[in-house]
């Protein structure tokens, strides 16, 4: 047997539900017109790919 470390499996408070929602955490949230196109096709694709999966295809 080995004799390495067991992983902590505690669970761990959210590091963004701890944070302070202030604008200067929010302003650094933002991202460009072209990041927000990127991601809203990307969320687009999980979707869909999402109901290909239910419908069992």
């Amino acid at each position: 047997m080995s004799d390495q470390p067991q992983p902590d499996l505690t669970p761990q408070p959210s590091r963004i539900l701890a944070e302070p929602a202030t604008v200067q955490a929010c302003t650094a949230d933002l991202h460009s017109p072209d990041e927000q196109h990127i991601a809203a096709g990307a969320a687009r694709d999980q979707a869909a790919f999402t109901r290909i999966n239910a419908a069992g295809g």
